[in-house]
């Protein structure tokens, strides 16, 4: 009588392995709001356990998928183009809402014709729906390209569990997108803008670090809303916003022992104005990153029927822990450097005025009249 575990009962290496990092992984999908951080971890662990060398992530909006993300098994970010079949299976999984498995493209006729041009080809793909609540999210692509049927049923039922599971983290993070973010820019609005301020001050305390805060203000908007309509200048802001974006995104900022790097918040204040806080940034960086946005905003291309609209805006600074100790103070410093820019001719960077701060409730004192500009 045989009272041990079957050999076919007994855990498997992978599942022994594997689990505690998976597990890991799914505690922080349920916690993470980021889209593009959430759809970042998705995707890097589905190719990693799944048996892939690419991967991408594709969000449905309307009745089509944009794909938000591709990348390969070292985590590097790779063209969408690079997929030569992405297209194919996304719209496949959108059609019938089931998962799409391709065991030998040579052999498959619904996505031979795509592979004809060069690059590393696939060998096997596997396309999974991304569904909450019965509804269609998006879809997971997957790719091998060394083996055919590099996706068998031990494969297959991971990546299902991890995507059941990735959908419900999604749809969180698109609600808690809906909340927080201005509908005409897709920044953050205003009201999340300052939960994020106070948390970057409360690490910058928290690590004897400086944090930056820029207040933006695109010139002269009032005059083209009424010389070329209200379209035009929803479509400024929208330009405006792209550029804030592009300019600090990859900046440097300062990161202490194994904590993950801060980024820098760019967030719409209402009408005209923009916000942006720069984590673990000196007055000195926080110059220079204004600055690259100036100049970043005046060479930008717009016209409306083939006029060219010359851009600009104008930025106040103020840095904590040296000009403000709190959000409303440092919010208060940005704002008047941003009006003695635009009262020294606009399109230009200003610092506000270096103070002694005084952390008690004595009258704060020191205020030195010159201002620190940007000419």
């Amino acid at each position: 009588m045989q009272t041990g575990a079957s050999k076919a009962d007994r855990p498997r290496p992978f599942a022994v392995a594997g689990l505690r990092p998976i597990l890991e992984v799914l505690k922080e999908m349920n916690s993470e709001r980021n889209l593009r951080r959430l759809i970042t971890m998705i995707l890097d662990t589905m190719i990693r356990f799944s048996n892939a060398h690419r991967g991408s992530i594709g969000v449905l909006k309307g009745d089509r998928f944009n794909a938000e993300l591709s990348r390969d098994r070292s985590g590097s970010e790779i063209p969408h183009s690079d997929l030569a079949a992405l297209g194919t299976l996304l719209k496949l999984v959108s059609q019938n809402g089931e998962m799409v498995v391709v065991d030998d493209v040579r052999k498959d006729a619904r996505v031979r014709s795509r592979l004809q041009q060069p690059g590393p080809h696939p060998c096997s793909m596997l396309c999974l729906p991304l569904r909450a609540k019965s509804r269609l999210l998006g879809a997971v692509y997957l790719d091998n390209t060394q083996m055919s049927h590099a996706f068998g049923p031990r494969q297959r039922e991971f990546a299902q569990i991890l995507t059941d599971h990735a959908a419900i983290a999604i749809e969180n993070a698109l609600l808690h997108r809906q909340t927080t973010r201005d509908r005409t820019t897709s920044l953050s609005n205003h009201a999340h803008f300052e939960v994020l301020l106070e948390s970057e001050l409360e690490r910058a305390r928290r690590l004897g670090q400086s944090c930056g805060l820029l207040m933006i203000d695109v010139d002269d908007f009032k005059e083209i809303n009424d010389v070329h309509g209200h379209p035009t200048g929803t479509e400024v802001l929208r330009r405006i916003a792209r550029t804030l974006s592009d300019s600090v995104r990859g900046m440097d900022v300062v990161a202490r022992g194994n904590l993950p790097s801060p980024e820098p918040v760019v967030g719409r204040y209402g009408g005209d104005e923009f916000e942006i806080v720069l984590p673990g940034t000196t007055r000195e960086g926080a110059l220079k990153a204004a600055r690259r946005i100036v100049a970043a905003v005046q060479n930008q291309s717009f016209s409306v029927d083939g006029k060219p609209i010359r851009l600009t805006v104008s930025i106040g600074i103020a840095v904590y822990p040296e000009d403000a100790l709190d959000g409303q103070d440092l919010h208060v410093r940005a704002d008047e450097a941003l009006y003695e820019s635009k009262r020294a001719g606009k399109g230009r960077a200003v610092l506000c005025p270096a103070r002694k701060i005084v952390r008690d409730t004595q009258p704060r004192k020191g205020l030195l009249p010159n201002w620190l500009e940007d000419c």
